[in-house]
């Protein structure tokens, strides 16, 4: 038999050793530290890559794949991020647990998000020397999305019975406190309510931002002109999301106090200013694609690394004719009969353009004249779209068919003879004479 106390270290009559819970807080979001490590990991493929990639084209490409991830990312993030306003309160002398007169200096913060809040509690001295225990806390209260019935029961939304769990768990007082306005929802004091319904929002033009950028990439490789429409579809929908979480949000500021000196004063944060300053440039950056495919046509499609010919305005009316005039030259039309000069079709010199007309002066002597029809008058934009629409095109032309040529001999008998005005004059004196 064992000697007495040589195996009873950490033991309690005979039981196996126990240790007690060690509870440690949330350090990181590990959702967005997920997403982070997406977009870089995507990113760094990409950059593998570049060294493949000759000239000019490796920095363009570096450009756009920068540019792109990086919107998508911030699209990404501040619709999960919990940095859309932003409180803090440094060495705030509080009571740490109700029923007990023992207070703690601390650190407290609330970050708010689209979908709650996270509620942070940090002693400043650690707490050991009054409880003997690490004080580091970090509570989330999350309200997506139904406001539920007042109180506290199965019935109650999402963010009361997660208040009332707390409760019942022993969460310190400063964080009970700080989520206790949230439950409130009576006269004016509805934060909890006037929150939740911006985030509602705001997360529905987050995710309507995030097909319309996806969309932009896909139209930038075929059309650029929509690309950039697209482009500042998605860089609105984002400023949209910031107007609706700063006017849904109650008028009335939300603001805690712990004492005199120490108070929580809410604020936007990093993901609504973020969000804000991306989606203006969006709207920037697809204004200047717009405007430079309208004015410099070959440097957008070189940068972007397109056909050229594939966002041409001039061919998108229907089948493409290509024609060649007297000089050599490319033309392009389509159904209607415009035409246009193909872009990059290749120009010959003027002597290459004299030599050949010399050539062919002695054939155009026996040739009969060709008669070139007058150029099409120069439309804008809008006309040239508006002639080449589909209706226009099918539908039967109004202007009634010539009528018949008449013939050379004219019959009596014949009932069509007497709307032709090429009769022989000689029978006509005969048929007067007749008559008379």
């Amino acid at each position: 038999m064992s000697s007495p106390g040589l195996f009873d270290a950490f033991r309690s009559n005979g039981a196996p050793t126990y240790y007690d819970s060690n509870k440690t807080p949330f350090m990181a979001d590990i959702l967005e530290s997920g997403l982070i490590y997406a977009f870089v990991i995507v990113a760094f493929s990409f950059f593998i890559i570049l060294p493949g990639i000759r000239g000019k084209e490796r920095i363009f490409v570096l450009i756009r794949v920068t540019v792109t991830l990086f919107i998508g990312g911030v699209i990404m993030l501040t619709n999960f991020g919990y940095e859309w306003e932003v409180a803090e309160a440094k060495n705030v002398r509080t009571k740490y647990k109700a029923g007990s007169a023992g207070e703690i200096t601390a650190d407290i913060a609330v970050y708010m998000g689209l979908r709650g809040i996270n509620v942070t509690l940090k002693a400043s001295d650690g707490g050991k020397p009054y409880f003997n225990e690490t004080i580091n806390y970090n509570e989330h209260f999350d309200w997506r999305w139904e406001q539920g019935r007042l109180g506290f029961g199965i019935f109650a939304g999402r963010f009361n019975q997660e208040f009332r769990a707390a409760q019942f768990r022993g969460t310190p007082l400063p964080i009970i406190w700080i989520a206790e306005y949230f439950t409130f929802d009576g006269e004016g004091i509805r934060w909890g309510r006037h929150y939740r319904q911006a985030g509602w929002y705001a997360h529905i033009m987050m995710w309507l931002a995030l097909p319309l950028w996806v969309l932009t990439i896909v139209l930038f490789f075929i059309l650029l002109k929509y690309g950039a429409y697209f482009l500042m579809m998605t860089g609105g929908v984002m400023v949209i999301a910031n107007i609706l979480w700063a006017t849904i949000r109650n008028v009335n500021e939300l603001v805690i106090p712990f004492s005199a000196e120490h108070k929580l004063e809410f604020h936007f944060g990093p993901s609504f200013y973020l969000n804000l300053i991306t989606g203006l440039l969006c709207i920037i950056l697809g204004v200047v694609i717009w405007v430079l495919d309208l004015r410099f046509p070959e440097l957008v499609t070189n940068f972007f690394g397109v056909d050229p010919l594939q966002d041409d305005s001039f061919v998108q009316g229907g089948s493409i004719e290509t024609v060649e005039n007297k000089n050599g030259i490319e033309m392009q039309g389509v159904e209607n009969g415009h035409t246009a000069p193909a872009r990059g079709s290749s120009r010959p010199s003027r002597q290459a353009a004299a030599a050949e007309d010399d050539d062919d002066d002695d054939d155009e002597i026996y040739e009969p004249p060709v008669f070139e029809p007058p150029p099409a008058p120069k439309n804008t934009k809008f006309e040239k779209r508006k002639s080449r629409g589909l209706t226009q095109r099918l539908q039967k032309p109004r202007r009634r068919p010539p009528p018949p040529v008449p013939g050379n001999q004219a019959d009596d008998d014949d009932p069509d003879d007497l709307y032709s005005n090429t009769r022989n004059p000689d029978q006509v004196h005969i048929n007067m004479g007749y008559r008379h």
